[in-house]
């Protein structure tokens, strides 16, 4: 990563005061960490932080992250607006209001003389937080709800965009974006590392960072790990990161449900292309009878991913509500992002998920007939 630019969001991140970090809506595990890896961190430095993620659910077994409970899932209006009554010509002696039809009536009372419209005044006031960090967004899109109604604050407040995914659009006023990190969470590090004479990292820091690592890579078996990758981990594990805690509640603690989802797309695993090619698909009932849900899923990557080393695509697909939902892996050799460019996918070369509007059968065998055609070429 371009250390004048990290040392620049450093800059600004000492000089304010109020930041928000804000995650993509479905944030993943890596995003999850990686920003309350930041939260915590910039709490050390004193700042009034927040951080917020559309409609947020804590995923399966991320309870053990430090903070996790304090990731909002909406925050209020961004920017009051602000009515001002001079006062000088007629004393306020009193105040009151109600709400009716949805029509705010307010009443002031003075002590002596009258209010006219001439007394009154309205702005817009300050935004609520001077700073946007967002973690693990493609774009300003990406965060739903809170990005559309507050476009203003997103474009006015200086905002510093951090991911690993390629396809990143480099918004915002400082993007550190670095397509060779393995993780969100690994260029959080790089950027907390920058403050030399301040050691940020403790163990609750440290664990959220290695979590958001570990997450992103597989426990360190994907193609995107690099030795800066694993020298960075051991140093998170040298400032106290607990790997036993995170591999136990990542990998090592399963629902009953998350089980008998795993069962489910086991007895529906086919593969193709001399095994090169390795698929299965979850209708509705698969997830309503297991009692699984969609953030259940990706676990079923993972479990794949340990037991079928020669595959070079690992295909998961999930049908809710009549959609289909495709989560994808694949090895250094194959080009995720390159294979699924028509669905817009996101991720990055190694991982993506995307949607198609059509059942899940559907979706099979359209997305089957690509990835061998694919593999044959």
């Amino acid at each position: 990563m371009d250390t004048p630019l990290l040392q620049q969001a450093l800059t600004l991140i000492r000089e304010r005061k109020t930041p928000l970090i804000v995650l993509p809506k479905n944030a993943s595990s890596d995003a999850i960490a990686a920003g309350l890896g930041l939260y915590m961190a910039l709490q050390k430095l004193g700042k009034r932080a927040k951080v917020v993620s559309p409609g947020f659910v804590l995923p399966p077994g991320h309870g053990f992250l430090p903070k996790s409970k304090e990731i909002l899932t909406d925050v209020s209006a961004l920017r009051k607006f602000v009515i001002t009554v001079d006062t000088r010509r007629a004393p306020l002696e009193e105040l009151s209001y109600d709400l009716r039809d949805n029509q705010l009536h307010i009443y002031l009372m003075p002590k002596r003389g009258s209010y006219e419209a001439k007394d009154l005044t309205t702005n817009s006031g300050q935004f609520t937080f001077d700073l946007a960090v967002t973690i693990d967004a493609p774009n300003l899109e990406s965060l739903g709800k809170l990005y559309d109604d507050n476009r203003e604050f997103f474009y006015h407040t200086p905002l510093i965009n951090i991911d690993h995914n390629p396809a990143n659009d480099r918004f915002g006023h400082l993007p550190l974006v670095d397509v060779t990190a393995s993780s969100s969470a690994e260029i959080v590090f790089e950027l907390l590392d920058q403050a030399k004479s301040i050691n940020l990292l403790d163990e609750y820091i440290a664990t959220a960072l290695l979590t958001g690592m570990i997450a992103k890579t597989k426990s360190f078996q994907s193609p995107n790990v690099t030795p800066r990758s694993l020298a960075v981990a051991s140093h998170l594990i040298s400032s106290g990161a607990r790997r036993d805690d995170i591999i136990k509640n990542l990998y090592q603690t399963k629902s009953l449900s998350t089980l008998k989802l795993w069962g489910r797309a086991l007895m529906r695993l086919q593969s193709a292309i001399d095994q090169r090619f390795v698929f299965t698909a979850l209708n509705e009932e698969d997830l309503q009878r297991s009692g699984a849900s969609l953030r259940d899923v990706p676990g079923v990557i993972d479990e794949l991913i340990a037991n079928t080393a020669g595959a070079e695509v690992i295909l998961v697909l999930a049908e809710v509500e009549g959609e289909t939902y495709a989560f994808c892996s694949t090895t250094k050799a194959q080009d995720a992002l390159q294979l699924f460019k028509a669905y817009q996918p996101l991720g990055n070369r190694h991982y993506v998920t995307f949607g198609l509007k059509k059942p899940v059968k559907d979706a099979q065998v359209e997305l089957a007939a690509r990835v061998e055609q694919h593999l044959r070429a």
